[in-house]
């Protein structure tokens, strides 16, 4: 323990105007580790659950990599998952579903923005015109995607805004991944001209200015957002994340883009699509494109002002662990320097 004694008195004596510096072992490992209760008592409660597994799933090198786990496809694929096999021939999510609302769009987009968004989720998508999607606009095209539910009014809410895009087949949680390859076909079977495409959720705020800046990001098959890495697979089923071991059977995921906010290039998106089905699929659309990536070597970069639950300095303002409402979002905007 001496040699680190005398590490920590020469790193930091000049600071201390080279007074000596007397901290014994024990307390410099609890200086290293006084961070850990603040952040228990005041961390949101979920992850404050999942520190000692988040600590744990720091061990795994082979998952916070950006390097693939194998350079073999099928190899990695496999070390995922180790008792589950791709279903090709009854896997739908390589296909394009039915289109039965389409929205319209200038002539040849080179870039355009989708926030997927619930039928019955007219308060946000209204929430959402009165607000960013004006200024956001001006800069890339902006359009509402959605699935189908019993009763939905999406043609009426489509007949006067132009700006829905509407699949056939149920809007579900469950289902996500399904929605986010729909859109990723059909932006490249319908519109060839767009290389980039923008994602968010329908709880988001976006600053139009901060987007812009990030646009300009490198060529090739990337995603741009928010990294996240050490995240353990949520085994308690009552939670909304979870995912049970025989979906996916690893205590934790690889490095993963959050699903609420990302940039995707044309070239992302097409890998992604090509290679979907030969992946058993995890319905935690974000966990899965990140396993799909790690295999396929799809670059993700991180960007801190993605999935931002703070309001300040951010491309996509979202809270992740709780819906805020489409009125206090609202609120959120007027009283903001954005809606000057």
């Amino acid at each position: 323990m001496r040699p680190l004694r005398d590490v920590v008195r020469y790193c930091v004596q000049p600071i201390l105007h080279k007074q000596l510096l007397l901290i014994s072992p024990i307390k410099l490992f609890i200086l290293l580790f006084s961070w850990v209760i603040p952040y228990l008592i005041f961390a949101n409660y979920l992850e404050s659950c999942l520190l000692p597994l988040r600590v744990l799933c720091y061990t795994q090198s082979d998952l916070l990599s950006t390097e693939p786990r194998d350079p073999d496809f099928q190899t990695c694929v496999d070390k995922f998952f180790p008792n589950r096999q791709a279903d090709p021939e009854n896997c739908k999510l390589d296909k394009i579903p039915d289109v039965l609302i389409r929205p319209d769009l200038p002539d040849y987009p080179t870039r355009i923005l989708v926030i997927r968004s619930g039928p019955g989720s007219l308060d946000y998508r209204n929430f959402i015109r009165r607000t960013w999607k004006k200024q956001v606009d001006k800069l890339v095209p902006v359009v509402f995607v959605c699935a189908t539910s019993k009763n939905d009014t999406l043609k009426i809410e489509a007949n006067k805004y132009r700006d829905i895009l509407q699949f056939d087949f149920e809007d579900s949680y469950h289902n996500l991944s399904w929605k986010m390859m729909a859109i990723y076909g059909f932006v490249i079977d319908q519109l060839p001209s767009v290389d980039q495409i923008v994602v968010t959720n329908d709880d988001t705020i976006v600053n139009a200015t901060a987007l812009e800046q990030v646009l300009h990001m490198k060529k090739g098959p990337v995603m741009l957002g928010k990294v996240s890495r050490g995240y353990p697979r949520i085994f308690l089923p009552w939670l909304t994340w979870h995912v049970p071991s025989e979906m996916y059977p690893n205590l934790c995921y690889p490095l993963f883009v959050q699903g609420s906010s990302f940039v995707l290039s044309k070239e992302g998106a097409k890998l992604l699509v090509e290679n979907v089905c030969k992946v058993p699929m995890v319905h935690l659309d974000d966990v899965f494109m990140g396993v799909l990536s790690n295999c396929v070597g799809l670059g993700l970069i991180h960007n801190e002002g993605f999935d931002k639950h703070i309001f300040d300095d951010f491309v996509v303002y979202h809270y992740q662990y709780s819906r805020h409402s489409a009125k206090y979002l609202e609120s959120l905007w007027q009283n903001s320097e954005m809606s000057l």
